[in-house]
């Protein structure tokens, strides 16, 4: 399920690495969740998680049917980014690539939980404001090594470029791997757009932390704040 343009280098990353360290390469990547062009807010994380129990043998069906793979690959583009309207999408309206996408997405169904009782609006209407960028689009059950060389990850820095390029664009809460999206991006985070980009609170040895919680105390300044007022206005008045 690797996209042909990133095998090579899929390979190579793989290749001598601890197993839970390497990317899946039978279940589908996950590059976005919702719509980026249409969300308020946009969470930019590192890798989808693997877990076994839930991802494996839902892949590993899914590429023995050789039509819906290949259908994957055709509409990545359009189904991903012009067709989803919504982060979570309605259980009775969900095709095959957001089924297995949700198998292993339940744990953002966790973390943003407080954020959607804090915003005040319907379920439907939360999720339709919200997206998810991965850095890396395949997933691994852990990540010892960030890459920023795959070649579909160009795509991604254009996204972003172009969604930055609107004053009235959406705001980016980096959730993970802060240099590496820095390295990708090309941009310092404390100097270029700095009201684009939301943080997360250093710890006491001035690391970002890991746990990618979803809180008032988990951002600088007052980055929750500047969170829920992105997805829900009605909270400023």
């Amino acid at each position: 399920m690797i996209h042909p343009i990133d095998s090579k280098i899929v390979d190579d990353y793989n290749n001598n690495r601890p197993l839970d360290c390497c990317f899946e390469l039978h279940t589908p990547p996950g590059p976005f969740q919702g719509n980026p062009f249409r969300s308020k807010v946009i969470f930019l994380s590192l890798n989808p998680g693997f877990v076994e129990h839930n991802n494996k043998d839902a892949a590993l069906l899914l590429e023995q049917v050789k039509d819906l793979r290949s259908q994957l690959y055709e509409e990545w583009h359009n189904h991903m980014i012009h067709n989803v309207t919504s982060f979570f999408p309605d259980k009775g309206n969900i095709n095959v690539y957001q089924g297995f996408q949700l198998l292993g997405e339940w744990y953002w169904y966790k973390k943003l939980a407080r954020l959607l009782e804090d915003s005040k609006i319907a379920e439907t209407d939360f999720y339709s404001k919200i997206a998810l960028i991965q850095l890396m689009p395949y997933a691994s059950v852990r990540c010892n090594k960030v890459i920023t060389n795959l070649e579909t990850q160009r795509y991604t820095k254009k996204l972003i470029n172009y969604l930055l390029e609107s004053p009235d664009g959406p705001l980016f809460v980096v959730m993970r791997s802060e240099p590496d999206w820095e390295k990708l991006l090309g941009i310092d985070f404390q100097r270029e757009y700095k009201n684009r980009f939301i943080l997360r609170k250093r710890d006491i040895n001035e690391r970002r932390p890991r746990a990618q919680s979803i809180n008032p105390n988990a951002f600088t300044d007052d980055g929750y704040r500047r969170i829920l007022n992105a997805i829900n206005p009605e909270l400023n008045k």
